[in-house]
């Protein structure tokens, strides 16, 4: 979810020159994918309903914060994830366990894109939407430690919609069409993921640091007139703590208060499209229990996102599901 490189130079320069643009043009497709498996994963950043500069609120002139383009960006984005956890085989008094775990997901997001000095920018509308499922086993090393490994798929379909309101690409069209814009494409990609976490009382319910890597590759196929192999491919590390602080019980609904803290190391096809290689993400919120159990529903909840250093810096009210 990134703005793409001015269109009208893939053919408005010397053809060696042309030939590298359309390559990076062509590499928009795996920061799409890339992008999105990090940006749908609410563990490691969180999208809100109501964006807002932090520097303005806490009297502050820090750019890593946030500011008025940033804003502007996270406007543009919207990201919806419904992550879940299903334990499919545990012993009561076997420090192994088996889960199931998931979630589906959905990116949008609008740009203008102007070509040249065009007093009328072209508008993009680009979607995502994937499901991603895993097995992870997980062990206690002790009542202070437990280790888990994880591998995964992530099915993913991407798909642009370029709107032409100036006539500078018209030349182009026909070049472009179906091949960077108005096309769509899928992608299947694997992932592997290894997490440990502590908690010096073995109050993992209340709270714990952890540290969790992640590193996936993929393929995907262009569904327009684009030949170009898809090939998504890219890291991330994020070490944090979470602090969960039951409140009250009311209804059958527990209350509690969240927190946490991450710091999140990215590379490959993600460093781009955030325009990094770290960041940091803080939140903190209400969260409650349904009052009747609910099939894949653990919590919900509202709170407040703070992001530090990345293209998408800046705050957000946000709703939380599934927080653990």
């Amino acid at each position: 979810m990134r703005k793409l490189a001015c269109l009208a130079m893939v053919f408005a320069s010397t053809s060696s020159y042309s030939s590298t643009v359309q390559k990076q043009l062509q590499k928009e497709f795996d920061y799409n994918f890339a992008s999105s498996i990090v940006l749908s994963d609410s563990d490691v950043f969180t999208f809100g309903f109501s964006n807002f500069d932090p520097n303005e609120f806490l009297n502050l002139d820090d750019e890593l914060l946030g500011d008025s383009e940033s804003v502007d960006l996270r406007k543009k984005v919207s990201v919806m994830s419904l992550p879940f956890s299903v334990p499919v085989n545990h012993y009561r008094y076997s420090p192994y366990q088996t889960k199931v775990n998931g979630r589906g997901y959905l990116l949008s997001a609008q740009q203008k894109i102007s070509a040249f000095e065009s007093s009328t920018p072209d508008e993009m509308d680009e979607l995502t939407f994937g499901g991603y499922l895993e097995v992870e086993q997980e062990a206690y090393l002790n009542r202070n430690v437990t280790l888990s490994a994880a591998a995964g798929t992530h099915v993913m379909y991407y798909q642009n919609n370029y709107a032409y309101r100036s006539d500078t690409l018209e030349d182009y069209r026909d070049q472009i069409d179906g091949v960077y814009v108005n096309t769509s494409s899928v992608a299947m990609v694997g992932e592997l993921n290894a997490t440990v976490k502590y908690s010096p009382y073995g109050h993992f319910g209340q709270w714990y640091f952890w540290s969790s890597l992640h590193y996936f590759n993929g393929f995907g196929i262009n569904l327009g007139k684009g030949d170009d192999a898809i090939n998504p491919e890219g890291w991330y590390w994020v070490n944090g703590v979470k602090v969960f602080h039951r409140l009250a019980i009311w209804q059958n609904m527990v209350q509690s208060f969240y927190t946490s803290f991450n710091r999140v190391d990215i590379g490959g096809d993600t460093k781009k499209p955030l325009n990094t290689d770290h960041y940091y993400e803080a939140s903190m919120g209400w969260l409650m229990t349904p009052p009747v159990k609910i099939p894949f529903v653990v919590n919900i909840g509202v709170g407040m996102s703070l992001n530090y250093g990345s293209a998408f810096k800046g705050g957000s009210l946000v709703l939380f599901f599934n927080q653990a």
